[in-house]
């Protein structure tokens, strides 16, 4: 009976696991450090990933943003390497090109409303990443 009931948890948690990855991603190698994202269409993306050392990544998400206008609210600790955000809208205009701030929020110019995406690339970096999109 015990058996079952963890296998039954084994299961529910792979399942769990493969739609937290599967959700606006298509980012294999992300899962070495396992980054906490959280996608929700038209209201907010944000990505946390903590102790991280040396990652050279590119990571590719899409966020549903009906307005096309958003606020980067960046809060990141970086002890090495770089870390470059960049953002366009769903007319592939681009709307951030840049390193990722410690801390200072960003504003954008206006895009066309849509799938916006998102891509950060990561180079020798070590430190924590958090940062938040806000549609506006």
């Amino acid at each position: 009976m015990r058996s079952s009931t963890l296998i039954k948890s084994g299961l529910a948690l792979v399942a769990f696991t493969a739609v937290a990855v599967s959700c606006g991603s298509d980012n294999a190698t992300a899962l070495d450090y396992q980054p906490q994202v959280v996608n929700m269409p038209n209201a907010s993306f944000s990505f946390q990933a903590t102790g991280l050392e040396n990652v050279n990544d590119v990571l590719n998400y899409t966020w549903s943003n009906a307005s096309g206008d958003v606020i980067i609210h960046p809060s990141t600790s970086t002890t090495g390497g770089s870390i470059r955000l960049r953002i366009s809208d769903s007319w592939e205009t681009i709307l951030y090109d840049g390193d990722v701030p410690d801390s200072g929020d960003i504003t954008p110019p206006p895009g066309a409303g849509g799938e916006s995406k998102i891509r950060l690339t990561l180079q020798n970096y070590t430190g924590t990443i958090n940062f938040a999109l806000q549609m506006q």
